[in-house]
């Protein structure tokens, strides 16, 4: 689908109010569902839905990695709407987060929640680092200081995989949340 078209497509969701299945051309990736709460020159905000049809969390995604963003495409998308508004779950958008860099949008997800899931995607679609992001270095790859499963944060804070290279945020979920409550705040590195 050429990518005019798909901007048109998130612009219509987002002003419709109802949740999008959002399908990326990067192999092995997840299907996202949502709502389009933000887009902006490189990124796409999304309100994720869970498999469990709750809110949870914020995905931020490439706008040049979306397939397909369309809510004809999911069967299942009025159900999820209204399951939400029955339970009184309704999206909301971030205000003042830069969708129009990678650097941007690192800093104003980190000034706004403690913890960040990092995918590069396209390098291994299985894999995710999560961490609380400490700058971006002069040869521009993120500097993360990462928490384990176990909730134990690393000492260091090392430069992880270069911005070009990242597809895709989480922030704000019930794990990233879960990790963040277990772990606290990380010690300085």
């Amino acid at each position: 689908m050429a990518k005019g078209t798909i901007l048109k497509d998130l612009i219509s969701v987002r002003r419709s109010g109802k949740p999008v299945r959002v399908t990326r051309s990067i192999a092995g990736a997840d299907q996202l569902d949502g709502y389009v709460v933000g887009i902006g020159g490189k990124w796409v905000l999304l309100h994720t839905v869970s498999d469990d049809v709750r809110l949870d969390g914020y995905s931020a995604v490439r706008l040049g990695d979306i397939d397909d963003a369309t809510r004809s495409g999911w069967k299942g998308s009025a159900m999820t709407h209204r399951a939400l508004t029955l339970r009184g779950e309704r999206f909301r958008p971030l205000t003042d987060v830069d969708l129009d860099s990678t650097a941007g949008l690192i800093r104003t997800l980190t000034s706004s929640f403690p913890l960040l899931a990092v995918f590069v995607e396209k390098i291994d679609p299985h894999v995710c680092s999560i961490g609380r992001a400490r700058g971006i270095t002069r040869k521009k790859r993120l500097r993360l200081q990462e928490i384990g499963p176990a909730a134990d944060w690393s000492s260091t804070c090392g430069a992880t995989n270069k911005t070009s290279d990242i597809t895709r945020f989480d922030v704000g979920g019930g794990y990233i949340d879960a990790l963040h409550a277990v772990g606290g705040d990380p010690p300085e590195c």
